[in-house]
């Protein structure tokens, strides 16, 4: 759903008639380790360039790294590698040597746009101080790289890392033609740390209508089929994706699910994602009583995956740390409704398309409650909600999200924030 092969014979599309947009899309390496199938800055880095190549824009990736083949790209679309050599603190690079500095560059002009993907890297100060120098724009995608700093009442919990990019990275935001945010909640931290950066909120797709059409939706009535809800009121509730247990909230949901047995659920869990905490996630639901309720499974990628996603009947995903999540978006368009959390930063566009329900804090409590209003389903709400989050997964269209950034790359014009004061300016969202 995220990244496709272009057949050769794939239309090019420009929107505007004009020349093709050269855009660099800059990705430096990180420290998690995930395979470049798993990771989602790559993941919607590829998808944008897939279709930005497709409408016909000059675009491909720089990918700043010691390892040359730790990006995967789909055929077509242009990956240059550029290696992570030159001065380095505290296992850092701070800046580039010469010869990563002209291969990074080479080639590139005033009309050239540099896209970069995360923040919260050293190295972001020289290249973008260089950029400057020679009056070529860039933009950055944040990717959620500032969940963590404050919790859900807005106080600061990671100030040692706040203080870094509001005393390195701020100038590097502000200087931005655009920094690109994808939910809310991420605006809001945003105007936090870099107060005059000029931000556009525009989220991100899980699908491409250009390459696939529009998913259709398959009806079902649930696996029971009967009036006492998607399954005869003992529903399956599935996670899928990394096994990060604070991070994604697992912890909340296996004590939850645990008390929602307790207190007379019948339904089941399903978890399913690489990591190295199942062990433990697995000890913890032995522990509280649920071991035979709850089957953990190892990864499943593309129709493997779906087809299982597509058995449950609610998507869990109690997040403490992710904004808007593809694999939340791409179980919407399977049809199956969410439980989640605000942090999520889907909350008003899951209630304009009623598809699923709120997990209303981040506390087992909370959970349990969000698993007990979902069994109550009957079988009409449970059909229309799934309805409902198929039209909120295909509203995630990364198309249409690839047109907004061109837009913006064409129309925006050069931040004075190093200048002047500004307001910051907020696009309207896609959904």
């Amino acid at each position: 759903m995220r990244a496709y092969d272009m057949p050769s014979s794939s239309p090019v599309r420009r929107p505007d008639g004009g020349s093709p947009l050269s855009v660099r899309h800059v990705i430096i390496e990180n420290k998690e380790g995930y395979p470049s199938f798993a990771n989602g800055i790559h993941q919607n880095t590829r998808s944008l360039v897939t279709e930005q190549t497709l409408s016909g824009e000059a675009s491909r990736i720089l990918f700043l790294s010691r390892d040359p083949h730790g990006m995967t790209v789909p055929a077509g679309i242009r990956l240059n590698h550029v290696p992570l050599e030159g001065l380095r603190l505290l296992g850092r690079t701070v800046s580039l040597s010469r010869r990563s500095r002209e291969a990074f560059l080479d080639g590139a002009d005033t009309r050239t746009v540099f896209h970069f993907h995360g923040a919260r890297q050293p190295l972001l100060v020289s290249l973008t101080r260089m950029l400057r120098r020679r009056g070529i724009p860039y933009v950055i995608s944040l990717h959620a790289c500032f969940s963590h700093f404050y919790d859900r009442a807005g106080r600061l919990v990671k100030p040692s890392t706040a203080l870094y990019v509001r005393l390195l990275e701020r100038r590097v935001l502000e200087g931005a033609r655009f920094v690109h945010v994808i939910t809310a909640l991420e605006q809001a931290e945003l105007r936090r740390l870099a107060p005059k950066a000029r931000s556009v909120l525009v989220p991100h797709g899980v699908y491409s209508s250009a390459l696939g059409g529009r998913p259709g939706f398959v009806d079902r009535p649930g696996p029971a089929g009967g009036l006492l809800g998607p399954a005869g009121g003992a529903p399956v509730f599935g996670f899928c994706g990394r096994l990060a247990t604070f991070h994604k909230g697992l912890d909340l949901l296996i004590e939850g699910f645990a008390l929602y047995r307790r207190q007379g659920g019948t339904g089941r869990l399903v978890v399913m994602g690489p990591g190295d905490e199942r062990e433990a996630l697995a000890a913890t639901a032995l522990r509280l009583g649920i071991g035979s309720a709850v089957t953990f499974e190892g990864p499943r990628y593309g129709a493997d995956r779906d087809e299982v996603v597509r058995s449950w009947d609610f998507f869990a995903f109690p997040s403490r740390l992710d904004r808007w999540p593809t694999a939340a978006l791409e179980a919407q368009i399977l049809g199956v409704p969410l439980l989640i959390t605000a942090e999520a930063g889907m909350t008003e566009a899951m209630a304009r398309h009623g598809a699923g329900l709120l997990i209303e804090d981040l506390t087992a409590e909370a959970v349990a409650r969000s698993l007990a209003r979902a069994s109550s389903l009957d079988s009409a709400e449970w059909r229309a909600m799934s309805r409902g989050a198929h039209r909120m997964g295909c509203s995630a269209d990364w198309t249409v999200v690839a047109a907004r950034l061109h837009a913006l790359y064409r129309t925006t014009p050069a931040s004075p924030a190093l200048s002047e004061d500004m307001e910051a300016t907020d696009g309207s969202p896609v959904l």
